[in-house]
């Protein structure tokens, strides 16, 4: 691409080349140095030449007596041979061995002169220095030759593949080698490569499936490089200015060093870098995360991913300029990149160290940040699936941090994000994966809800809602499997009916995993998506609200009638919940006296609670005011959503009669007040429900649909239930009283303390000085203040005028 060729590769192209070489005897070495055949003749005669010196005469001798094979060869026979005939033949045959040794003697100097004129050659590259691009230059030249070759010559290629495979490799094994050089890299020699490799470096060979296995750990003899800002921006320039490899290997190698400084089984002799100034450490972990990915994508999917004649330019091209870091990318194409083998090692070593430092971060602003540039290198994970899945463990720990931890919002929602994402880039089978631990962890982090846990665990059902809805047929087969785990312990309560089965379902990890699939079919409930599960899921809640129908669990059983109400809401589904709602009348606790005493100051709060205390159960007013209140406003719920049904007439027959005897019963004026409201909205609905259904054509036995009587401009059975469920939030929010931590409340308490003193001291010259007070206030009016105009602001009218 617009690059000089060097002397030594135009010399060697001049002279043949490859096949040139091999024309003229010679072998290559395993790392496709050229190894000379007439230097190995030469030597051989300088030993035969010694040994001449020490038997002179016998050499002499024995070079006239013919060999044994001569002698017993059929051409050359004694017997019956003239003496003329045998000095003819021999004398032929030194004449042809004189002709064959002037030919090897030619050629032996010819050879010792492209010798010694190669060996300039390198004398003289050697004193001017080859850049790293010209090497780089060169390799690929060599690459695109060997493929050439393979196309024109496919006998040849074999070979070559066959015998000298080294040669086909030139380049590549040597990668390592040149880059531990003078620019701050470890020196070495050639046969310690092997020795000289550390615990990352072993990821390189695993994944490149190209190094012996190392028998000894990483030598002592290793020199630290200090890392210094102007060594980093060296670093820098060449990794993402130039895109060379050789920078970004050392840069992945400095931030390995940095992401294993508090490691104390990472000893000093395993680090390759030095990192002493804490600017250098952030300006290095800043640059890794947030530009290293620029230079795996250039050499993955980008320019550098493809040859000069390559047939898939268009996709990689359009790979590059459209990727999207939720998108997966194929493992063939990272592995079809012309640098893949090069490239998969550092990126290897890259992803494990960021893994290493997630798990040892603690601060929310480091993990915040650490989440955050794992989104660009996520999609390049594919490769890997042992660092996916390690990935996914340290991402669900995060993201099921206790609730008291300081990472409680933003780490949690970009550990989540990171999950989800996960789940979309990685190959198939990953995403079940994705799907099993989130919601084990939920289960696992449900057992217990406080004040401070609910909004938590609010969000972390959200985000099991979110992932299951990306592919609803993995969602099907994981959410059929643990709705039937929850039956099966049902069925185990039933049937035992032991405290530990009936504490095993009234339990908060029970419920809370009844709401995330109630939710998780509310959330795709179509015909083609989770449907099915809504019927076998109903009966399930059910049978939990009528386990125990005593007063103590009334609360588990309101929570219930919402869960049911929520799947009918999505479904389009009729599921009566008036039974279970209209029996909290027959409770004889509502109609007794309350106790005293039970006055509290944040009140009873039915969301934190699944059952009552055990004494005095519905027997307080607190406890009384929210069981009722909260049983009609799941009947005004329940009356909202089939208010457009063809039977909703016959529905609400039931409710007002057991409202109208309820408001007979109860001496309570606010429950009479919610019963009649119930009762007007029924009666109100059922005459606008038989007025709307006698102008239907067909029987209402034989409707179909729910909403038969809907108006098109009304908004539909879901939409009214979300917004009532809106309200309510909106309504809960503004009327939640709001309580001072324990040092806040001493201090408030103090101030209280403090003041009432205060106001015991002042209270016996209060009269005294009020009375002073008329008097001056009294003596300072006069006859100008009697006569001044009231002050008055402008706009206020006070006059009785009602036409104003």
């Amino acid at each position: 691409m617009g690059k000089t060729q060097t002397k030594r590769t135009r010399k060697f192209q001049a002279k043949g080349g490859i096949k040139g070489l091999l024309a003229k005897g010679h072998k290559f070495a395993k790392k496709g140095r050229v190894r000379s055949v007439h230097k190995q003749r030469a030597s051989k005669s300088d030993h035969h030449d010694k040994s001449e010196s020490k038997h002179d005469k016998s050499e002499v001798a024995n070079e006239d007596i013919p060999s044994d094979d001569m002698l017993s060869g059929s051409e050359n026979k004694l017997a019956g041979m003239e003496m003329d005939d045998f000095f003819n033949q021999f004398g032929d045959d030194d004449n042809e061995n004189e002709n064959i040794n002037s030919a090897e003697e030619d050629q032996m100097k010819s050879g010792e002169s492209s010798a010694s004129s190669d060996d300039d050659d390198d004398d003289d590259d050697d004193s001017v220095g080859l850049s790293d691009d010209e090497m780089e230059g060169a390799e690929a030249r060599h690459a695109e030759e060997m493929r050439k070759l393979r196309e024109k010559d496919p006998e040849f290629y074999k070979y070559l593949k066959n015998n000298e495979s080294s040669l086909l490799e030139f380049g590549q094994e040597e990668e390592s080698d040149d880059d531990n050089d003078s620019d701050g890299v470890d020196e070495m020699d050639d046969g310690d490569d092997d020795d000289d490799v550390d615990d990352n470096d072993r990821d390189f060979a695993d994944v490149a499936a190209a190094e012996k296995d190392e028998s000894e750990p990483a030598s002592s003899g290793k020199k630290q490089i200090l890392l210094t800002g102007e060594v980093l921006e060296k670093y820098e320039r060449s990794a993402f200015a130039g895109y060379g490899l050789k920078g970004l290997k050392n840069i992945v190698s400095a931030y390995r060093s940095a992401c294993h400084l508090s490691d104390p089984n990472d000893t000093q002799k395993n680090s390759r870098f030095a990192i002493e100034e804490s600017d250098v450490y952030d300006k290095l972990m800043v640059l890794c995360l947030g530009r290293c990915h620029d230079a795996f994508r250039y050499h993955l999917v980008g320019p550098g991913a493809k040859d000069g004649n390559d047939t898939n330019k268009s996709k990689t091209d359009a790979i590059a300029g459209e990727i999207d870091d939720n998108q997966p990318i194929s493992p063939k194409v990272l592995v079809k990149a012309r640098r893949w083998s090069e490239v998969s090692p550092i990126l290897h070593v890259f992803l494990k160290s960021t893994l290493y430092l997630l798990s040892e971060a603690k601060e929310p602003e480091l993990l915040t940040f650490i989440l955050q540039s794992l989104a660009k290198f996520t999609p390049f994970i594919t490769p890997f699936p042992r660092i996916a899945k390690a990935l996914l463990k340290s991402l669900v720990s995060l993201w099921r941090a206790p609730f008291e931890s300081q990472n409680d919002h933003v780490v949690r929602l970009q550990a989540f994000l990171r999950i989800r994402q996960l789940a979309l880039t990685q190959p198939f089978p990953f995403i079940e994966d994705c799907l099993k631990s989130l919601y084990l962890a939920y289960a696992k982090s449900s057992k217990f809800v406080s004040e401070a846990a609910l909004a938590t665990l609010t969000f972390m059902g959200n985000c099991v809602v979110e992932l299951y809805s990306l592919d609803l047929d993995s969602s099907y087969q994981h959410a059929f499997v643990y709705i039937r785990q929850l039956a099966l312990h049902l069925r185990t309560a039933i049937q035992k009916k032991t405290k530990e089965a009936f504490q095993t379902i009234y339990s908060w990890q029970y419920l809370n995993c009844l709401k995330v699939w109630t939710a998780v079919l509310a959330a795709n409930p179509g015909e083609t998506e989770l449907r099915s599960l809504v019927y076998p899921l109903t009966e399930i809640v059910l049978g939990v609200s009528r386990l125990l129908p005593t007063t103590r669990h009334l609360p588990i059983r309101l929570h219930c009638v919402r869960l049911l109400q929520q799947l009918a809401a999505s479904s389009y589904t009729f599921i009566p919940t008036t039974s279970i709602l209209l029996e909290v009348f027959d409770a004889k606790e509502i109609y007794m006296k309350p106790k005293k005493g039970g006055n509290n100051a944040q009140g009873v709060r039915l969301p934190l609670m699944i059952k009552l205390p055990k004494s005095d159960a519905l027997r307080t007013m607190d406890q009384l005011e929210a069981c009722i209140s909260e049983t009609f406003v799941l009947i005004n719920r329940e009356i909202d959503l089939y208010r457009y049904s063809a039977g909703f007439p016959e529905f609400t027959f039931r409710i007002c009669q057991r409202l109208r005897k309820f408001c007979k019963e109860t001496r309570v004026n606010r429950w009479k007040a919610y019963a009649k409201g119930c009762i007007d909205t029924c009666e109100r609905h059922s005459a606008k429900a038989i007025l709307d259904r006698s102008k239907l054509e067909e029987a209402p036995k034989d409707v179909k649909k729910l909403e038969i009587l809907k108006p098109l401009d009304v908004s539909c059975m879901r939409e009214r239930y979300e917004a009532a469920i809106a309200k309510e939030r909106r309504l809960e929010t503004a009327t939640k009283p709001e309580f001072a931590s324990s040092g806040e409340k001493g201090k408030k308490e103090e101030a209280a303390s403090h003041v009432t003193k205060q106001k015991k001291t002042s209270k016996k010259t209060k009269t005294k000085w009020r009375r002073n007070k008329d008097d001056v206030e009294a003596k300072d009016i006069g006859e100008e203040a009697l006569t001044k105009a009231d002050e008055v602001a402008q706009g206020i009218d006070w006059s009785d005028d009602e036409s104003k």
